[in-house]
């Protein structure tokens, strides 16, 4: 046996072995320090003096994108019964029950509307709505809300407190959009929608977040239709110059990190 290249060889070899356990001491230290990292990009809305509600979970949930068109109601789609307010894309009826009041029941008025309101049964009391003289409902797709939408939901108008009529709009043509990059996602938790607001300055110390909701916010509103993307609603009260102030943010709920609206 050639000694002097056995003796090469085992060096190369014992080498090799330090390198590799170098390579692996260095990516467990790394994976120590992304762990630590992590752990320390969580915000402590406590300590941070930032008010939250209790958070919705969706766990697993996948969205997309969808699609919409405004309701054009004919003839046959209002039967005798309800009158054209807005062109052809808003309906109204007058209302004549003197015990229908703002403060009537939630299945006074789902029971009314699954009734009486075209398609009535896909609307949904909205959970945070602050106007004193309406009762809104919203359409609902994939049993979740259209946020905010003007054109897809019932609208109970309120006067002395009785209820006098309800106005109707409906989005039609509801379904997922097309494109190779709209396939369903996972939705991001309701934390990580704050932490995006946070780390963006919309929440601040002293804010106080009153309601999160996940649904499909507008983010096309032409005439010809709309594209509704999967967001998370936040509703923050906050104080500016001394006076209370609502406002109305919406979070992309797939890439948080790409889109920040704000809705007054």
């Amino acid at each position: 046996m050639d000694w002097k290249h056995a003796k090469t060889l085992f060096i190369i070899v014992f080498i090799l072995i330090d390198i590799g356990l170098v390579l692996v001491y260095f990516n467990k230290v790394n994976n120590s320090i992304v762990q630590e990292s992590n752990d320390q990009s969580d915000v402590n809305f406590t300590k941070e003096g930032i008010d939250l509600p209790n958070l919705p979970s969706y766990k697993n949930k996948e969205m997309q994108a969808i699609t919409a068109d405004s309701k054009s109601f004919t003839s046959n789609d209002l039967e005798g019964v309800y009158t054209l307010s807005e062109k052809d894309t808003k309906i109204s009826k007058d209302l004549d029950d003197e015990n229908l009041t703002k403060d009537s029941k939630e299945q006074t008025f789902k029971s009314l509307i699954n009734k009486e309101a075209y398609k009535g049964k896909e609307y949904h009391q909205k959970e945070n709505n602050k106007d004193k003289n309406k009762v809104i409902y919203e359409q609902n797709y994939d049993d979740l809300p259209i946020l905010n939408n003007s054109k897809g939901e019932i609208v109970f108008n309120i006067e002395n407190g009785k209820v006098k009529n309800f106005t109707q709009t409906y989005l039609d043509k509801l379904k997922p959009g097309t494109g190779d990059n709209n396939s369903k996602q996972k939705v991001v938790d309701a934390k990580t929608a704050l932490e995006t607001l946070y780390y963006n300055t919309y929440l601040t110390k002293g804010d106080t977040v009153e309601s999160v909701r996940l649904g499909y916010y507008s983010v096309v509103k032409e005439i010809g239709g709309q594209v509704l993307v999967p967001s998370w609603e936040v509703k923050v009260k906050s104080k500016e110059d001394g006076k209370e102030k609502t406002t109305l943010l919406y979070v992309d709920a797939i890439k948080p990190e790409s889109t920040v609206l704000e809705e007054s």
